[in-house]
């Protein structure tokens, strides 16, 4: 058998990558919030752009007609 040493079972943050054991799919507390934080913030930036769009859409179609 060879002498290397075995990696115990373990997972990785889904927001800073560090290695833990346990349940779930966060590191801690903070990681889940910073996370969360974070998706909230691109999300709305995402909507802003969408309604930007529309409201471009809107007035090509009344000025441009």
């Amino acid at each position: 058998m060879s002498d290397t040493e075995r990696i115990p079972q373990h997972r990785h943050c889904r927001n800073c990558g560090k290695a833990f054991t346990g349940e779930g799919d966060y590191c801690s507390k903070e990681c889940e919030d910073g996370r969360k934080s974070e998706i909230k913030r691109k999300k709305n930036g995402l909507i802003i752009i969408w309604v930007l769009a529309v409201l471009m859409m809107i007035y090509a179609i009344i000025f441009m007609s």
